[in-house]
This record gives structure tokens, sequence and C-alpha cells, in this order.
């Protein structure tokens, strides 16, 4: 019996598919699948299964004692559901005598697979089916070429990672916590990895060049001009005057007189096509368009992949080699609807060379669609899908053409400066509609020579500080850099917020952020040292390319994670008490940010408490209520799901800030938490019309229908009792018996 291991159930079923007739069968909850005609048997995991933990556990440092376990008992609240899969591997495997790794194909992948086969199947290597996509025809190729080893290379690098990351991130987070704690008497977690110290380093470099900027005045001088009813404006050659005497003196010269157009030039400029996407420019470019942030776009693009509707989105690539057969993935994205029109102008034209840029990645291509028709996608899903679709068709169009217009006009003598650009040539930009859009200006009609009335504008402004991060340009920061990897780089920053030491879409770095950077520069520079992060990334490469072994890089390690320990404990009250007063403020600010997070508005009804969101004990359930309870028991229903976030923006009708609420891979809306809103009853109106529309009830019966469903769903959150929405009966009319005829005596 051949025994095939995948990273997710997802990907099992489509496996199992795949490679023949497949009985799906259930060991408890977990489901697995088995081939009888070729006596296969394909069994999901669920990402990790093990995980690295000290042998003794205790509170010194440095450790390097460690030991793969079930993740089930290194994080017992966190994987816990991962003990049934793995009782079903272990089970699995006492049928089978050959075993073919089918997780990802990847550092992780690899290192999941590896963990599964020694532990799970008592076996010291499988073979590898290797697949960038999970579609029927890759699976089957990657089957019929099955490696006879695991690719060692990608396993002994994946698995070198998990131990850097172990020694780093506990090691030096237990030496921190420790520090704090000493003079804090109160345990409160500080973490600092390998990569997340210098991340955090690059962001505190720009945060204290925002704090020391000094902002320097300067004045511009601009025309405003009207040209064929259409409103422009030129702005002096000197685009910023330092000096204010010289800027009033010139703006006294020329102001309101007229302008003559003494130049007009116009260039052209060729826009190429973009290239494929890799990991990080999906990021980018999804962060921009749709205001995703980074690790939610690599979530999305995984989920797309297990769907089978785009290829492995952890690629640093920019390829798309002529192997994958694009004419194919064109000719089935073809029989989509909303890309057929698309589909058969890349296939017209001929060309299916598509624009590569320089990037590869030894695994994997660029990101593509496959062609699978996908179901009903939601929000993001859908977003993110069409954006990989509409980029797949750009890097095989045609270049554009932008055309610029530069005008310049005279005034005394003084030039100002006034320039259009337009798009000429369409190109790839028509196949990446509409995220493609450019700006426009087209200019009217201007004769040099001419004289154009004007009036003029003197403008004082301050130079601006540098701009602060935001995720995805630190993404693309963090790459430049070569700190973490493609797929680890979106998880460093999501760290770094969970951790309190940075905030806002616009990366701030708080005062415990900006504090342990500056501890950690005097006592122990090491930790934050970006180019010691690069050269273990460059190890990791050489292990993985078989050019350096596992053995030497962790002996490294360890000599200079003993070093930086060293200094850290001879240090440690220095480190702590520097590090107390801004982990107090961090939490201070923390619990304001909470509170505020939780109150919507002061109580209508008594005007002394606020009303918060609470949660009953009882049932868990969360609602609105005045916090001065019992004195004041006002409150208000909530929905159950997903994340409630109090707006700024209020409601037009009740004057009380709107909640958001925002279910992952859905969009997000809003409502108004008022049970008198007038909003709710158009709710209610508009539900009554589409069920008369539908035919099923008079409109009168309809409307008394859908109020009462709506309410009684909104009062069933509340806890409430819902109104008694049936009408009384009309009364009946008495209508006296006719009296018998009495018998006679």
């Amino acid at each position: 019996m051949q025994l095939i291991i995948s990273e997710k159930p997802a990907a099992a079923e489509k496996i199992a598919s795949a490679l023949g007739k497949s009985i799906r069968k259930s060991a408890g909850k977990v489901s697995y699948y088995e081939i009888p005609e070729k006596k296969i048997i394909v069994v999901p995991a669920v990402g990790h299964l093990y995980g690295l933990a000290q042998k003794v556990k205790d509170s010194k440092y440095p450790t390097f004692d460690l030991e793969w376990k079930p993740n089930y008992i290194v994080e017992k609240l966190k994987a816990a559901f991962t003990k049934p899969y793995l009782e079903n591997i272990m089970r699995l495997a006492k049928l089978a005598d050959d075993f073919v790794v089918a997780c990802d194909y990847d550092v992780e992948g690899e290192v999941i697979g590896l963990n599964i086969v020694r532990f799970a199947c008592g076996r010291k290597d499988a073979k590898r089916m290797k697949f960038s996509t999970l579609t029927t025809d890759d699976l089957r190729e990657a089957y019929q070429n099955l490696s006879p080893t695991l690719d060692w290379g990608q396993a002994e690098a994946g698995e070198t990672r998990h131990w850097l990351d172990w020694w780093w991130g506990v090691n030096l987070s237990k030496a921190a916590t420790n520090a704090l704690a000493e003079q804090s008497h109160k345990y409160q977690t500080l973490s600092i990895g390998r990569v997340q110290g210098p991340s955090l380093a690059l962001l505190t470099k720009r945060e204290l060049e925002i704090q020391a900027f000094k902002p320097v005045p300067y004045w511009q001088i601009s025309i405003l001009l009207n040209i064929a009813g259409q409103k422009l404006e030129a702005l002096h050659k000197e685009e910023k005057f330092f000096d204010g005497k010289k800027a009033k003196a010139v703006f006294e010269k020329v102001k309101d007189k007229p302008a003559l157009a003494v130049a007009i030039e116009t260039s052209k400029q060729k826009v190429n096509p973009p290239v494929p996407f890799d990991l990080t420019s999906l990021q980018i470019e999804a962060h921009r368009l749709f205001g995703i942030n980074p690790k939610q776009t690599l979530e999305v693009a995984q989920e797309l992949y297990t769907g089978a509707y785009i290829s492995y989105p952890r690629t640093s690539s920019q390829k798309l080699p002529q192997q994958l057969n694009l004419k194919k993935v064109l000719t089935h994205l073809a029989m989509q609807p909303e890309y057929v029109k698309l589909a058969q102008k890349v296939l017209a034209a001929g060309n299916l060379k598509p624009n590569e840029g320089k990037k590869t990645d030894p695994a994997h291509p660029a990101i593509y669609p496959t062609g699978e028709i996908p179901k009903k996608l939601e929000a993001w899903r859908a977003n993110i899908y069409d954006l990989i679709v509409k980029r797949f068709f750009a890097v095989f169009g045609e270049p554009g053409e932008r055309e610029t217009t530069t005008v310049t006009f005279d005034i005394e003598h003084e030039s100002f400066i006034l320039k259009g650009i337009r798009t000429t040539v369409q190109g790839w930009l028509e196949l990446y509609a509409p995220y493609g859009k450019r700006e426009e200006t087209e200019l009217p009609k201007i004769m040099k020579g001419q004289h154009y009335s004007e009036k003029s504008k003197i403008e004082e402004k301050k130079t601006e500080p540098p701009k602060r991060f935001t995720q995805a340009s630190l993404i693309k920061e963090l790459e430049r850099e070569s700190l973490g990897t493609k797929a680890t780089r979106a998880g460093i920053i999501d760290t770094l917020y969970q951790r309190g030491y940075v905030k806002g879409e616009s990366i701030e770095v708080t005062p415990l952020g900006l504090q342990i950077i500056s501890t950690f520069t005097k006592y122990a520079p090491a930790i934050l040292d970006q180019e010691l992060t690069r050269n273990f990334e460059e190890d990791l490469e050489k292990i993985r390319e078989h050019k350096q072994k596992m053995s030497v890089v962790l002996e490294h390690a360890k000599q200079v994670l003993i070093e930086i320990t060293n200094k850290f404990r001879l240090h440690k009250e220095n480190i702590g008490k520097e590090l107390l007063a801004a982990a107090q403020e961090t939490s201070l600010e923390k619990w304001k940010e909470k509170k505020a997070a939780e109150t919507l508005m002061i109580c209508p009804k008594c005007k002394i408490g606020e009303i918060i969101i609470r949660k009953s004990w009882a049932s868990g359930k969360r609602f609105l209520a005045c916090n001065k309870y019992p004195d004041c028991k006002t409150t208000f229903p909530l929905p159950q799901n997903g994340m409630l976030k109090i707006l700024t923006t209020m409601c037009k009708h009740c004057n009380i800030p709107l909640i958001m609420v925002i279910n992952k891979g859905k969009r997000p809306w809003e409502f108004c938490p008022s049970p008198t809103c007038p909003t709710k009853e158009d709710y209610y109106n508009k539900k009554a019309v589409q069920i008369v529309e539908q035919g099923i009830l008079h409109e009168k019966t309809a409307r008394t229908a859908a109020t009462a469903t709506a309410k009684t769903a909104v009062a069933k959150t509340a806890r409430v009792k819902p109104l008694d929405l049936k009408q009384p009966k009309p009364a009946k009319e008495h209508k006296p018996k006719p009296a018998k005829d009495k018998p006679q005596p």
C-alpha cells in the first residue's frame, strides 16, 4: 500500500480525485481517501504537525537543547486540533510500505513532510511529488514523475531556519522578559526575534527621522489660466523659493499680467507591459488597489491555490516558462464569460511571449491563473482572483504609449511650466483595466505666441518629513534589505503589531518599540544587526543548494547567540530599568485604545454612563449596554458574528456612531446600532417589496411578514422578547340565538 501525505485536507481531496476513482473514508472527524485499484491512500495533515520544544523546560538562557514534538503537545491550546490528524497518519502508516510526500513544494512544505515521514511513519526518506498547481493535469504529471527522495536541500534549509528562529526568538525573549520582570515584579512578555529585531530597527530609524525633522518654509508661485473653459495651473520653473523676499519680489513682478506661450514641446514615452506577479508584488498591488494588508493577501491567495484557481503563491519568481502551456491556460480562461473577450484578444495576437521580470525561484514559476472555473467567490477572493487574471493577460500585451505636452509661458522674463499627459495607445492597459488606470490631464489647444489672461497666486508651504511605511511599502523594503523571506515577512509585520511595538496603517513605532531599539542598540546591538541576519539568509540558501552544511551554520549561530546573551546578562539591570517605563506607558495606552474601541457614546437615557460593548457571562452573546448597570438598564442588540469596529462616521438620522462589521472573506458592512433608526424600517420595506415582487404574498401581508422576520431576528440577537406583531382579530358580531319554543306544561 502506498501512502501519499498532503499538507491540507482540501489538497488531499484534489490529489485523490486526480489519481483515480477514490473513496472517501473517515477516522472520527478526519477524512482520508482510498484508491483501491491502485492501492493508494491519500491522507492529509493540517500544516505543521510537529514543533520544536525544549527537552527540559526552564527559564535559563541561552538554551539549545531542543527536540521535535507533536504540535498538540508544544502548543496545547492552539494546536489541539492537529492531534486526530497525526493519529490518523500514524495508524495508516502501519498499513503502508511505500511513502510519498505531496506537501507544498517549498521549504516549509519539505519540513512538514520530513517530520511526518520520520516521526509518524518511522522512515528515513520518501518519494516526492512536485507541483505548482492543484489542477488534475499537474497532479497527474507530478505523480508520473515522482522524485525518488525528498528534496534534502530544502528540508535541511527549512529545519535550520526553524532551529535558528527558535534559538533567537525564545532565548532573546526570555532575556528581555526576565530583565523587565525583575524591575516591575509583574510578568509581561517581550518578544524579539532574528528578523523581528532588524525589522523594528528599520522602522525606528524612519520614526526618529520623522521626529527629528524640522520643517523649512518655502514659497510657490503659480498662474491660474482659463483656456477654452478649462481651468489650468502653471507653476514657476523654480518650483520652491526658499528665499521669501525673492519669492515676493517675483510675485509682484508677474502679478495678474498676461502670460505669453513661448514654447510647446511634445514627447512620447513607451509604457512596457508589467511583469508577472511574485508574492511581494501581488501584496503591494492588492494593498494599493483594495487596501488589503499583506497577511490578508497571502491568506486569500493560499485559499485560491488550494481551490486550484491559481498557482502556488509563495514564490519569488517573475517568470512564466513555456512548459506551463500558456496557450492552454488562456483557452481555459476564455471559457469564463467575464474573461472571454480579453482571453480571445490575447490568443488572436499570436504572441504568447510574456514580458518577464528578473527575479527567479528554483521551485515555482510566477503566480498565474490555472484556468479552472472558480465557484462563487466573495469579496476579497473575487478581487484578488480578478487582479491575478488581468495581470496574466497584461504580461502578453503590446506596449502602451503616453504623450507629455509641456507648455512654457513667459511673464516679464519669468517662466511658468504647464504639463499635460495622456494615454495615446492603450496596449496592455486595456487588458489590465481597471487596475492600470493612469492620471490623464489633456490640455486644450494652446497657440504659441498667443497671450493668455491669468491670475497669479503665491503660497507659503513647509517641507514635509519622510513618509511612514505602510505594510505594503515595508514588505518591499524588507525584500530589498534581504530581511525575512517571501513567506515570513507579512507574519513578522503582524507580530510587531501584536506585541505593541508599532501601530497605525501608516506604521508608527510606539514608545515601547523605540525604547527596545534604544536599549538593545546600547547593550546588545547584534540583536538588531541587519548584516548578521542577511548572512544567515545566505547560509540558508547555501544549505538548500548543498553548498553548506546544516551543522556548521548552527554551530556558528550558537556561538553568536552565547556572545549576545552574555552581554545582555551583564547589563540586565539597566536593560530592565530602561524598558520598564516604556512598557508601562504602552500598557496604559493599549488599555485606553481598548476602552475607546468599545465605547459608543454617552448613554441617551441616563446621560451619565457610557454605552459600551459587553458580553453576557451566561451565553457569551455580545450587546451594547450602559456601564452604569444596574442603575441604568439601557441595551441595544448587536450582530453576533464578525469583528466590530466603532466608526467616527455618524448616522445621518440618529447622530450616533455607525458600527462596521468585518467578516473574513466578506465585504465589511455598516449599521446604526439604534433599534429605532429609520434605516432599519427602510430595510424592512425593501424586504417586503422583494417578497411582493416574487408574487408570494399580498403587499400588506408581505410587509408584516418581512417586518416580523427582521425584528424577530434583531430581538433574538439581543436576547429580548420580540414585539408582538400579530394583528388583533376583529371581534365577532354577537348574534342572539333564536329563542326556542318552550314546551307547554
